[in-house]
């Protein structure tokens, strides 16, 4: 059944890059930039939509549309049932795959107070990156 929070959950908890790696090549073009998500609009298809971090919300720039999760899976040719039940699933992948990432990541170190020979914050995320190798990928935000 198709509820208002599932639709909330699938156009604000679902990232829109996590969405875009699903569909693979389905998708439109993306890609990051500057730290932003960037996407080719799929209805003008123009190059110049971008996601709000804040709401998950793609915009495009030439043609104003606002595009969500739901609003890309129709424009990629899914029906609105099909599509719903398909980002349901990823929704779980995702939840799934960010719980088991949580649960391999080290405890963090206590850390001293200023004064009582504190470490850097730049060398305390290079040794988390470090330690755990292709995750920090992740980490990052890189697809």
């Amino acid at each position: 059944m198709v509820t208002r929070d599932l639709l909330r959950s699938l156009r604000n908890d679902l990232p829109m890059p996590f969405t875009f790696r699903q569909l693979g090549k389905k998708a439109p073009h993306s890609k990051f930039v500057e730290g932003r998500f960037r996407f080719q609009c799929p209805n003008c298809k123009e190059i110049l939509a971008a996601v709000n971090p804040r709401n998950n919300l793609g915009h495009c720039f030439h043609c104003k549309m606002n595009i969500n999760n739901i609003d890309l899976m129709l424009q990629c040719g899914y029906g609105f049932v099909d599509a719903v039940v398909l980002l349901e699933q990823w929704l779980r992948a995702y939840n799934s795959e960010t719980a088991s990432r949580k649960t391999t990541l080290h405890p963090a170190k206590p850390v001293e107070k200023a004064g009582q020979g504190a470490e850097p914050i730049g060398s305390i995320l290079r040794q988390e990156f470090e330690n755990h190798g292709p995750q920090a990928d992740e980490l990052t935000g890189t697809l």
